[in-house]
């Protein structure tokens, strides 16, 4: 009988979503579209990512921030939500300071738009459709230069 132990791990990377102390970078998923959602929650757990909440729309978003405040590594988000869009979240969120790193995902939109979003504090802005690869580099990426 040959047990799991005998078999070498051929993935030898650690996963990204575990910080250099060896907890978990704490994440808030934000999208209006639910598949969306259930996407890059998968995504950024496979790689241990902890998804502490997710939202609908930036009402919910920033009452969220705010239960989670100062526990929250980043906030990923769509632009084009319900009731609070993305950029008056994200207005809201650097308004209240202290603010998590916040990565957009979003549809395509104008170069204004995403330089505005940039200028305010989002960090990145990530065009869909959702894609693994792209997401898992661009977080890591985010959370490698900013994260203290």
């Amino acid at each position: 009988m040959t047990l799991k132990a005998d078999f070498p791990n051929l993935n030898t990377k650690d996963p990204d979503g575990i910080k250099p102390n060896g907890s978990s970078y704490k994440v808030l998923v934000v999208d209006g579209k639910d598949f969306h959602k259930k996407q890059i929650v998968q995504i950024l757990e496979s790689e241990r990512y902890q998804v502490v909440d997710t939202a609908s729309n930036g009402k919910e978003a920033l009452e969220k921030a705010e239960k989670h405040k100062g526990k929250l590594d980043l906030i990923t988000t769509e632009l084009d939500m319900p009731i609070i869009d993305g950029y008056a979240m994200l207005y809201e969120l650097k308004q209240k300071g202290n603010m998590p790193l916040v990565i957009f995902i979003s549809e395509d939109t104008t170069k204004g738009v995403m330089q505005d979003l940039i200028s305010m504090g989002a960090k990145d802005f990530i065009l869909k459709p959702v894609n693994r690869r792209v997401i898992l580099e661009r977080v890591k990426n985010v959370l490698t230069k900013y994260s203290s």
